[in-house]
């Protein structure tokens, strides 16, 4: 039964007319979900032909009684450090895997899994957190420092998911981190809305002020939800590269943020650009859930593999681009007006969309995503 879904949805990714599809869906999408009325951006052109993935490098990183990594970064040595969700450690490795070694993580909360990190400066570092309560308010950004040979958590800062409103799912919370600047932006995995009107959740965390910024991104798909990002500033713009993937849906999306924070409104929403699919990366049912981009054309992925009906080694996956990555549509600094007419942000949160298969030949459903 395994063997036969893995197969479908080999099949599935090799179809080439999905990507006139997603010009469809993206040039019909909404500005943004009913409790956010915005004016709808210009839909992105779509790159053609995309870029390829080309010359794979799979490596096994050897961790011992680790399992399940959930996100990846790059250290001011260019070292690689990936954080395991479940258990209390990272591992820190070469740029091509290699060399790797167990780190013990010390402080974080009981009762949360740990979804990402980002590499602040020096031993500073930052972890991305979600909770399994579907009441809660907030999830935690722990801040972190390499302390000899352990990583020790110093403080807690909690995103308010009031900031949109929204209402998480249950182990939905911030699932992808990564530092641009003198600012964190933090994913979540709970989407807004539902079939080619679906909004992710992203928040920009000013190191500086303390102060979260909330923004919505368009995503490509009726099933994707952001799983990683690699960010940096260009200019005077937060440039993001994205996984967005869901069984059958494997591909990087690039869009950009404003590095200055906005005035007081509504989160603004903003249009990605499709840069390339990663179903040639696909020799099993990886669950890309870590980013590395160098900004041009390079990309490394660890892969989550303790979940569901997937188990294996710790792996990273390393390949590059083809050709350059498409180049998303500029971040506006300002806040887009609200639609004449149209009532205040409601003071409601919505629910995050109900999931259900992709199709009925979709593998068994894992209990977390």
């Amino acid at each position: 039964m395994v063997a036969e879904a893995v197969g479908i949805l080999r099949r599935l990714h090799a179809r080439p007319a999905w990507t006139a599809a997603l010009v469809i869906a993206l040039a019909g999408c909404p500005g943004a979900a009913t409790e956010h009325r915005t004016e709808p951006p210009t839909p992105p052109a779509i790159a053609q032909p995309l870029p390829r993935l080309i010359d794979p490098a799979r490596t096994v990183i050897p961790a011992p009684g680790v399992t399940g990594l959930s996100d990846l970064t790059t250290d001011d040595s260019g070292r690689l450090w990936a954080i395991a969700e479940k258990y209390r450690a990272l591992v820190r490795m070469r740029p091509d895997g290699s060399d790797a070694a167990v780190i013990p993580l010390v402080g974080a909360p009981d009762g949360l899994d740990v979804e990402g990190v980002a590499w602040i400066a020096g031993d500073r570092l930052a972890l991305a957190t979600e909770s399994d309560d579907p009441d809660r308010l907030s999830d935690l950004l722990l801040f972190a420092r390499v302390v000899g040979r352990r990583v020790v958590v110093e403080r807690k800062v909690a995103l308010d998911y009031r900031l949109w409103p929204l209402k998480p799912r249950g182990n939905q919370g911030i699932e992808g981190l990564c530092r641009a600047g003198d600012s964190l932006v933090a994913a979540v995995e709970s989407v807004i809305g539902g079939g080619d009107r679906r909004l992710a959740p992203i928040a920009i965390y000013d190191l500086g002020s303390g102060r979260w910024t909330p923004s919505l991104v368009r995503l490509t798909s009726s099933t994707g939800k952001l799983s990683a990002l690699s960010c940096r500033v260009r200019d005077d713009r937060i440039d993001v590269l994205a996984v967005e993937r869901h069984f059958e849906v494997a591909r990087l999306i690039r869009f950009e943020l404003p590095a200055t924070r906005a005035a007081p409104g509504p989160p603004r929403v903003v249009t990605p650009i499709l840069v390339a699919d990663l179903a040639p990366l696909l020799v099993r049912e990886e669950n890309f859930e870590g980013l590395v981009w160098d900004g041009d054309r390079s990309i490394a992925l660890v892969v989550d593999n303790d979940w569901a009906v997937v188990s294996g080694p710790n792996l990273l996956v390393r390949a590059r681009l083809s050709g350059p990555a498409p180049i998303p549509p500029p971040a506006d600094a300002r806040r887009p007006a609200s639609n004449p007419g149209s009532r205040p942000p409601a003071t409601r949160a919505p629910q995050a969309e109900v999931e259900t298969p992709a199709s009925s030949a979709s593998p068994p459903r894992p209990p977390r995503r």
